[in-house]
């Protein structure tokens, strides 16, 4: 498969599902407990659900699309997707809303593993990462804009307006891939599918260090950010009393340093390697963990050191999120499916873990949300270390 622009924007709009369904809605929160007449709280639950179902059932779609092939996951992905999106526009209570949710989840988790998985079918491991850092730069726009374009829709319209552009963009999508996209997995590299063969084929790629090494440097490193999802609004808004219509675009400059990144890493790694880059690249965490650290000393540091700290910290992902998913796909073999969906489900996983110890450790203080990144970043950077030294010795055998 030839990647060309129209190819990477629509690879890039199918893994920007699941940041606007969890982004664009988040505007009409308040809107919708009032509308239903329920807790605000009960609301948010619907964000943890898609989380949760998004993130375990990837597991399930990573096998399966080895053994079937991509397009037939992602088309049926997207169209669970959009079912759950119309199910949500068109729910009546909290129940209805809550199922919605999860069979929406059900499709994104379907969508988002087969994405890397069909871009490495076919590349070298360096043309993976250059192909998925432009995918990245597309994608990242869904997280800047979801939050405003949800806004916008509820001022004109209803919540129940936000879910059905989400069920018409899913249909959107389906069309443009199954006109343009073609399968990438030949059926003589397909694997037959079973549910206890899935479970030992996950037990041998467990055992591989290399992979389980990328694996989880990535899940970490992944769960810094997310810890900086959970925190960043009461640090920003509450702490530092950042107006909440400027905080989308003071969380916006993190984005916007990831996408530097991703252009960066898209223009280089092809002559440089994704390995060399992603050496370098896990510096710049590293020192903004420990940079982090150090601003845990003080009482309240200006909060231009604290987004100084998270833009060094979440910039980098643009390199490194791509890296460490090459490492782990290098020795995949015809496992491309199951090993995305591996990596896929750790970093959800362990991103809710990390999320719900800033909420735990919640003191009034900006701490719980710092100290939370700095010990994922500096966890990743020496699994990271760790992983590519064992690799070398292992090829010198």
């Amino acid at each position: 498969m030839s990647l060309t622009l129209p190819i990477i924007l629509i690879l890039g709009l199918l893994s920007g599902l699941t940041p606007l369904a969890v982004d664009a809605y988040l505007p009409s929160i308040p809107t919708i407990a009032k509308d239903l007449n329920i807790n605000i709280s009960l609301v948010q639950m619907t964000l943890s659900l898609y989380l949760i179902v998004f993130a375990f059932l990837q597991i399930l779609f990573g096998p399966i699309s080895d053994a079937i092939g991509r397009r037939k996951v992602v088309m049926g992905g997207l169209s669970v997707f959009a079912i759950g999106s119309f199910i949500c526009a068109l729910s009546p209570n909290y129940d209805v809303l809550m199922v919605g949710r999860a069979v929406q989840a059900l499709g994104g988790a379907a969508v988002a593993v087969c994405v890397p998985a069909l871009v490495k079918d076919g590349l070298s491991i360096n043309e993976f990462a250059k192909a998925m850092s432009m995918i990245m730069l597309v994608m990242a726009l869904a997280p800047l804009a979801a939050p405003i374009l949800g806004g916008a829709i509820l001022t004109v319209f209803s919540w129940h307006s936000i879910f059905t552009f989400l069920g018409v963009l899913a249909m959107l999508a389906m069309a443009l891939f199954w006109v343009k996209i073609p399968e990438t997995l030949p059926t003589e590299k397909r694997t037959p599918f079973s549910l206890w063969g899935a479970i030992r084929n996950y037990g041998i790629l467990i055992k591989n260090p290399s992979i389980l090494g990328y694996i989880a440097a990535g899940a970490f490193f992944f769960s810094g950010m997310m810890s900086f999802i959970t925190g960043s609004s009461f640090v920003y808004i509450e702490l530092y009393g950042v107006d909440p219509a400027h905080f989308g675009f003071l969380v916006g400059v993190n984005v916007v340093t990831m996408m530097i990144a991703s252009t960066i890493n898209s223009r280089f790694v092809e002559k440089l390697g994704t390995e060399v880059l992603s050496k370098y690249a896990s510096f710049i965490p590293l020192a903004a963990s420990i940079f982090m650290l150090v601003l845990c000393l003080f009482e309240k540091p200006p909060l231009a050191l604290i987004m100084l700290a998270s833009m060094l910290f979440v910039g980098p992902m643009g390199i490194l999120s791509s890296g460490f998913m090459a490492g782990a796909l290098k020795n995949a073999g015809n496992n491309n499916g199951s090993v995305t969906a591996l990596a896929g489900t750790s970093r959800f996983a362990l991103g809710a873990l990390s999320g719900a110890m800033v909420s735990i450790f919640h003191n009034g203080t900006f701490v719980p949300m710092l100290a939370t990144m700095a010990s994922c970043g500096l966890i990743s950077f020496i699994l990271f270390k760790l992983t590519v030294k064992y690799t070398k010795q292992n090829q010198c055998i």
